[in-house]
């Protein structure tokens, strides 16, 4: 079947059963989102075939990055020279990793840092994000051509947040500069987006790690990819603020887990040594993946090689076992949608 001539709405829910390769959900975490590239790398170095992806936030610009070339190289390539260019804010990204960098140290106060984080927070609270809608634009436009999403080599699908209706949607029609954009708009740092007077966020707010499309459309060797930050704040009880932190951060973990509950298998590299900002380190980030997805590959070809068929004796006696896990429904409560032109907010 020919993905080119696939229309995936939301009634063509086996689309994906019968489809060869692993189907991988690629989640968000800003430049450790990196990582994916590394990932895909191995899979092809050691052929593996890749089905489909759903990305969400970073995962959604490599996905589909990867889901156009088809090539891990390519790719990689692409990034490598983006970082390298005129149009890559060299001194933007360096600015913004000092500050999320100072989050995670405990050094007491330091002038020149709490006078750029006064800064960062005025930008966004006076401008509505740091980054503007066209330089948001001009950095999407760079890494992901005028293509629509009946282009693709595989099936992909971006996730994104509809603002308005607090609801998660996946894009799988439309312009896939446009998805990318949704896809990736964390509140403060990129501006929202507007399309079809619908306003979309970060899909990543929503959904981390956005299994759901694939297995909404029946897929079965389903690979979850977590590169978010795990790393929790020091416990200090005799501050609000960090046990505000900790608290969020045990709610996000726990929705996680209770989102891809249902993958096949859930991958989480330790990515700690990367910083939310380090863009510039892509050379880096595709080593990690890289290692961590090589030394972890047995775990992938297991899921290219089902068991064997049960007997009917293992049948009935699953069936007859009260904790026999039941067919799950598809209703994942997500909305797929095309999405085409956008603009922003303001």
């Amino acid at each position: 079947m020919s993905f080119s001539k696939v229309s995936m709405t939301s009634e063509t829910s086996d689309l994906l059963s019968q489809t060869e390769g692993l189907h991988l959900a690629l989640g968000g975490g800003s430049a450790r989102g990196l990582a994916h590239l590394g990932i895909l790398k191995a899979f092809q170095d050691h052929q593996i075939p890749i089905a489909s992806i759903s990305g969400t936030s970073m995962g959604s610009l490599v996905g589909a990055s990867f889901a156009l070339l088809g090539n891990s190289d390519d790719v990689i390539y692409h990034f490598q020279e983006h970082v390298r260019s005129d149009q890559f804010n060299h001194a933007r990204y360096a600015f913004l990793k000092q500050v999320t960098r100072s989050k995670r140290e405990e050094k007491g106060f330091n002038l020149g840092l709490g006078l750029k984080k006064g800064f960062l927070l005025g930008q966004s609270y006076t401008k509505g994000s740091v980054v503007s809608f066209e330089e948001f634009l001009r950095e999407v436009n760079a890494l992901i051509p005028n293509k629509t999403f009946n282009t693709t080599k595989i099936p992909f699908f971006a996730t994104s947040v509809d603002l308005l209706k607090t609801r998660e949607v996946a894009f799988n029609q439309g312009y896939l500069r446009s998805a990318v954009m949704a896809s990736s708009a964390i509140p403060g740092l990129f501006p929202p987006i507007v399309s079809d007077e619908t306003i979309y966020v970060d899909g990543g707010w929503m959904n981390k790690i956005p299994i759901t499309p694939l297995l909404h459309h029946g897929a079965k060797n389903t690979l979850a990819i977590n590169v978010s930050n795990t790393e929790l704040p020091d416990l200090n009880p005799r501050r609000g603020t960090h046990l505000m932190r900790m608290a969020d951060m045990a709610a996000q973990v726990r929705l996680q887990q209770l989102q891809v509950r249902h993958a096949s298998l859930v991958w989480q590299p330790d990515l700690n040594e990367l910083d939310l900002m380090d863009f510039d380190q892509v050379e880096r980030a595709v080593e990690v993946g890289y290692a961590f997805a090589k030394a972890n590959l047995d775990q992938a070809k297991a899921l290219l090689n089902p068991p064997n068929a049960p007997t009917l004796r293992q049948k009935l006696c699953g069936w007859l076992c009260k904790d026999y896990p039941m067919p799950q429904s598809r209703d994942y409560g997500l909305d797929f949608r095309g999405i085409w032109d956008v603009k922003p907010l303001l």
